[in-house]
């Protein structure tokens, strides 16, 4: 690996097919030529998944880039040993980032919790808001059963909406 580069995965969960070729152009910018299947979960859509070497500055480079198209589902994890950074990116929330530790689980600092605990004034609910938003819920509820279609064949995105 070379000296500032870190083991870095991409999960595009859903790139719509009108976009394809623009976001091949990004990803060949870094050197990734992504195989694209085709995505059963959003109508019209591809998705791939790529394992690459980048450096911290060109992660977070990359996913500036994929967000700026506004229509792709997708996650970058990059491994800097002890621990890693997470990003997540959705049509209409943008991106979440957050540091992992070297089991995968999201890391919140001290003062990360001490705001929330701050701003939600001593209301519960309100703390639990905060919280689902600090851990990145509303991304992962998207994004979850797109990762577990890569596993069984059965799966249904459900609209919560009622």
């Amino acid at each position: 690996m070379s000296k500032g580069q870190f083991a870095t995965t991409l999960v595009l969960h859903a790139c719509p097919d009108a976009i394809l070729d623009k976001a091949n152009d990004v990803l060949l910018r870094y050197s990734i030529q992504p195989v694209w299947a085709k995505q059963s979960l959003v109508v019209l859509s591809s998705k791939a998944d790529c394992t690459l070497k980048l450096t911290q500055a060109k992660a977070s480079d990359l996913v500036s880039e994929l967000n700026s198209f506004g229509l792709m589902h997708f996650e970058l994890t990059q491994n800097l040993g002890e621990y890693g950074v997470l990003y997540m990116s959705l049509p209409g929330l943008g991106i979440y980032r957050c540091e992992i530790n070297s089991a995968g689980s999201l890391v919140l600092t001290e003062d990360q919790i001490n705001q929330l605990v701050i701003t939600s004034s001593g209301n519960q609910r309100e703390f639990m808001r905060l919280l689902r938003i600090a851990l990145g819920q509303s991304w992962d509820d998207i994004l979850e059963p797109m990762r577990a279609s890569k596993y069984c064949d059965n799966v249904l995105l459900l609209n919560r909406a009622g």
